[in-house]
């Protein structure tokens, strides 16, 4: 009897607390349910902030490092504001330089700034600083298997602009030509068939790469130093940091047949609060309802399909490996090789300085955009009314 009443009790005590929460809900805005819902049912589901504001400051610093510099030149490209179908994912409010630049001009569709510079000796240096003042958005791409189309409903502009190799590294003592991007190379073209096989349907086949490369390819940032690795290079070491495996991937979705290119910026990692340069890369997606999307894959942050506020873009490859060689040979200079013993030489340094940083209160999922502020607020204070 005194068993069957304690579980009278149990029953009713569940039952009151279900009708608690239950009443809660109904208190709550459409928002916070949906945020409530979606962590009910997927509480692993990456949620983002909506947007970070930040400003960030770029030291470019040459060294004469015990030597004499004759001359030299620096030159960095500018990052834009950035909008793709209608929704805005970078906004630039304001760059700003000390000291001024030697110049400022347009070339390769972008704007760049650079400064030439005099004699340095000894010991002394000289730095250049860029500040930025940037907003950045969240943007995740709703695509799967059935939303994409095939290879064959690529816009043949995109095929001709990216659908080769990029980036000649050949040697002045060879005839053999070899490239960072390498969609030719025959262990490359192996390996992609490999990973996609006959598999037609762009969203899969990216999807394919991207997890072949997250299971084989171990990040490492000491495999390469001053400009990345091939592809190739990448493909036989199986490691590599952030553009040694966004190069590789460029090439194995090229030689799947699907255009592939490099974006480069910066990234700010919370866990350290710095910022770092920092590569990653885009590919383009036909779709079923019409038209198609440059969606981005950041294969060592496992971001696929998502482009997170924590970044900013100054440079997007448009297939020209002169071009994107440029934006890595920031620094270069003439100098008195006799002034130099031991294999020294002029030393050229970039340092990134976090000014602010701020996210938004807002996240961003898969299950839409809500205000985690008024969420917690509300969690915290709603309450069911008292009875009478």
């Amino acid at each position: 009897m005194e068993r069957n009443k304690k579980k009278r009790k149990a029953v009713r005590a569940g039952a009151a607390a279900l009708a608690t929460i239950i009443i809660v809900l109904l208190l709550l805005t459409p928002a916070v349910q949906t945020f409530l819902v979606e962590l009910v049912n997927s509480p692993f589901t990456p949620r983002y902030p909506e947007s970070a504001t930040f400003s960030l400051e770029r030291s470019l610093t040459v060294e004469a490092n015990g030597g004499e510099i004759i001359s030299y030149d620096l030159d960095i490209c500018e990052p834009a504001s950035i909008s793709q179908n209608g929704y805005l994912i970078q906004d630039v409010r304001s760059v700003s330089y000390s000291p001024q630049p030697s110049f400022r001009e347009p070339r390769y569709g972008q704007r760049w700034a650079g400064w030439n510079g005099s004699a340095i000796a000894g010991n002394d240096s000289m730095t250049y600083k860029v500040t930025y003042e940037v907003t950045v958005y969240t943007h995740i791409w709703n695509i799967d298997r059935a939303s994409s189309l095939g290879k064959g409903d690529i816009p043949s502009s995109l095929k001709e602009r990216y659908l080769h190799d990029e980036w000649n590294i050949s040697s002045g003592q060879s005839s053999t030509e070899s490239f960072k991007i390498d969609m030719t190379s025959p262990s490359i073209a192996a390996m992609s068939e490999s990973i996609v096989g006959n598999e037609t349907n762009v969203y899969q086949a990216l999807k394919d790469i991207y997890d072949w490369m997250v299971a084989n390819v171990e990040y490492s940032s000491d495999v390469s130093e001053g400009e990345p690795q091939s592809a190739l290079e990448t493909l036989q070491t199986r490691k590599g940091d952030c553009d040694d495996q966004s190069i590789l991937f460029c090439s194995l979705a090229r030689a799947a047949g699907i255009p592939a290119w490099l974006q480069m910026g910066a990234l700010y990692v919370s866990a350290d609060d710095r910022w770092g340069g920092h590569g990653w890369l885009q590919a383009y997606i036909p779709l079923s309802s019409g038209g198609g999307e440059n969606v981005t894959i950041d294969v060592v942050n496992r971001d696929f399909l998502v482009f997170r506020p924590n970044r900013f873009v100054d440079f997007t490859d448009d297939g020209t490996g002169a071009h994107l060689a440029d934006y890595y040979y920031t620094f270069q200079t003439t100098f008195d090789r006799n002034a130099y013993s031991d294999g020294k030489g002029p030393v050229f340094r970039e340092d990134y300085t976090k000014v602010s940083y701020e996210e938004s209160a807002k996240r961003i999922s898969k299950g839409g955009v809500y205000d985690l502020d008024r969420v917690l607020m509300l969690l915290c204070t709603a309450r069911p009314r008292p009875r009478t």
